[in-house]
């Protein structure tokens, strides 16, 4: 065991390495909470025990990285996570919402990609009107965000004008659960059937489980995946895709445990 000021040292380094952890499972952390983040681990060099856990803490780490550059892992798991269904005639498109750029008040492209696959199902005639999802802004971490569904809404009637689809806003949506609660209670409520859910591919097998709970007959519509190449043939792609890889398998597993699959 390294003496107190060089087991110091070391953990201040080994923190480092948590770090582009917290950012894998919440990609919007700031940089008072990273720096929290650091400072805990940090301190838990103080501690002889807390200094093993944190040096094989690292190793692990170092461990996974390494598993998802050189190894299929990434793709195996992404599989599991898609549900893509060919698209059928439907009452409804449901648009899921994704992020924002709030600084600017933009589409960020995983919300352009869902909105713009939504929009080539109403050009085809699958259905005749589409979900917007209303958001909040605290979802995205700042109350002064704009609504993503007004965003991605005026979008449309910049294309279109007043020969677009009819827009139907799902008010109040903070998460994937509280969209699939909004369409149960709209399809019942005007006796629709049918509806075609527009997500990106990682994040479909959970919305679709989460709409098909409540018993809403939903067809899987994938949109194309902006934020990395779906074949992660690439150790950059691999990497990038970690992030919605563990948030999802992290999402499924508290829909689970909270009875909304």
């Amino acid at each position: 065991m390294p003496r107190l000021p060089e087991r110091l040292l070391m953990a201040a380094g080994l923190s480092l390495l948590l770090l582009p952890l917290g950012l894998v499972i919440n990609p919007e952390l700031g940089l008072g909470p990273l720096v929290g983040l650091w400072l805990s681990g940090t301190l838990l060099g103080w501690l002889g025990l807390g200094f093993r856990i944190l040096l094989w803490g690292s190793g692990l780490c170092a461990v996974l990285i390494a598993a998802v550059v050189f190894t299929p892992l990434t793709r195996v798991l992404a599989e599991g996570l898609i549900v893509n269904e060919a698209p059928q005639k439907a009452d409804l498109i449901v648009v899921l919402g994704g992020g924002m750029h709030c600084g600017v008040g933009e589409l960020e492209a995983s919300s352009l990609a869902r909105l713009e696959k939504g929009l080539e199902l109403w050009r085809a005639g699958y259905a005749p009107r589409l979900t917007l999802s209303d958001t909040v802004g605290e979802i995205f971490g700042d109350a002064r965000c704009p609504s993503l569904g007004r965003v991605a809404a005026a979008r449309v009637r910049a294309l279109y004008g007043e020969e677009g689809p009819e827009v139907v806003f799902l008010p109040q949506m903070r998460t994937t659960r509280t969209e699939a609660l909004a369409v149960d209670g709209l399809v019942q409520e005007r006796g629709w059937g049918r509806v075609l859910l527009v997500t990106t591919p990682t994040h479909s097998r959970r919305a679709v489980g989460a709409f098909r709970k409540l018993g809403v007959e939903v067809v899987s519509v994938v949109s194309s995946e902006p934020r990395f190449d779906m074949a992660l043939l690439s150790p950059a792609d691999r990497l990038q895709a970690l992030t919605p890889l563990v948030r999802e398998y992290l999402g499924l597993l508290t829909y689970r445990l909270r009875g909304w699959l």
